[in-house]
């Protein structure tokens, strides 16, 4: 089947999933109903995760999908993904969430980290040469797949944002020279598409914890799997944007000595909704624009790599300025009811999206 046809069949698959597994598990626990804490204005099913993770496994038992995914692989980003799903039925405690993704990463970060002893490729971070040893590998690639599937979590705070950011992902590894997916990414690219106009501008379905933390996993792997051996550093500026926000959430609860786990207002997209007066339908689009740009990095033509450290330095004197304003000034920042509150002390949207 060619891949226009298949990536349509997906799309097309994904969208009946949406209303029907929306309209049959919503009321059934699945609902996200709207608080104090969520600024969407009616209840919206959590089953963007689930349509997901139906589509990929179904277009890969009928062999129209291949990722390169190896056994450990598929499991690590199944895995990922039902912990979500159990954590948008049950509500989960983060502790538990954070001690089933580092078992889930340990494996993949022996496994990868024996593939890169033996595969001959160097490791840079911020242009500078990482020892080729397993003491050295491996605490880095378990911390790279322990950490990228929760900041795809954190991020997934506005419509559109995290399914977004994943289009924008997948766009970078197909123009990179060494994609080597072609037409089996072909329902992903289906499922993400149909996911992102059910989601943005006004939501019919939230991603959930099972779509995003499954989202992240897959990425974190693709990313190792088809950017490294093309641009030893490639990963640091796909992943500039999660890398920074996460960064920024863990200094301001350091510097604030709030619990890491406890949510708060202190992400990238919070303090820009909060100075774009809501605005997230403006929000969205201009956090995967600055997103966009530190991935030209490894474009052929002369503007790539300018246009990528602009986008990078763009997104950290965003992050710097966030710092300031959330840990050292601390401001109060009006509530949904109008009354002025900590900046910590509400957080909207959790881990599902904003309507």
């Amino acid at each position: 089947m060619p891949v226009a046809s298949i990536t349509l069949v997906s799309a097309l698959i994904a969208w009946v999933l949406v209303m029907v597994l929306g309209r049959w598990l919503g009321p059934r626990g699945w609902m996200d109903q709207p608080s104090a804490r969520k600024r969407h204005d009616r209840p919206v099913p959590r089953v963007g995760g689930l349509v997901l993770l139906t589509v990929l496994v179904g277009a890969e038992l009928l062999g129209g999908s291949s990722l390169g995914l190896s056994a450990l692989e598929r499991t690590a980003v199944l895995g990922m993904g039902g912990m979500g799903a159990l954590d948008d039925r049950f509500n989960l405690r983060a502790r538990w969430k954070a001690i089933v993704g580092l078992l889930l990463a340990i494996p993949l970060a022996t496994g990868h980290t024996w593939a890169l002893l033996h595969s001959g490729i160097n490791m840079t971070l911020f242009g500078l040469d990482i020892p080729d040893h397993a003491l050295v590998f491996f605490p880095l690639l378990t911390m790279w797949y322990w950490a990228v599937p929760h900041a795809f979590n954190l991020i997934d705070g506005l419509n559109g944002l995290s399914l977004g950011f994943s289009c924008l992902l997948l766009a970078a590894l197909s123009l990179s020279p060494g994609f080597l997916l072609g037409a089996g990414a072909a329902p992903l690219w289906g499922v993400l598409v149909a996911l992102l106009a059910l989601n943005f501008p006004r939501a019919r379905h939230f991603l959930g914890d099972a779509g995003s933390l499954a989202l992240g996993t897959l990425f974190a792997i693709l990313v190792m799997n088809q950017a490294l051996p093309v641009h030893r550093g490639l990963a640091l500026w796909l992943m500039a944007y999660p890398v920074l926000d996460v960064t920024t959430v863990v200094a301001i609860r350091l510097y604030t000595r709030r619990p890491l786990g406890r949510a708060d207002r202190s992400h990238l997209h919070h303090w820009l909704l909060d100075h774009l007066k809501g605005r997230a339908w403006l929000v969205t689009p201009l956090l995967l624009f600055l997103a966009a740009l530190p991935m030209t990095r490894d474009l052929d033509g002369p503007w790539a790599k300018v246009t990528s450290s602009v986008g990078f330095i763009a997104l950290a004197l965003l992050a710097a300025v966030v710092f300031v304003d959330r840990a050292i000034r601390k401001p109060a920042v009006p509530t949904l009811l109008g009354k002025p509150s900590h900046p910590f002390l509400n957080d909207p949207s959790g881990s599902h999206p904003q309507a």
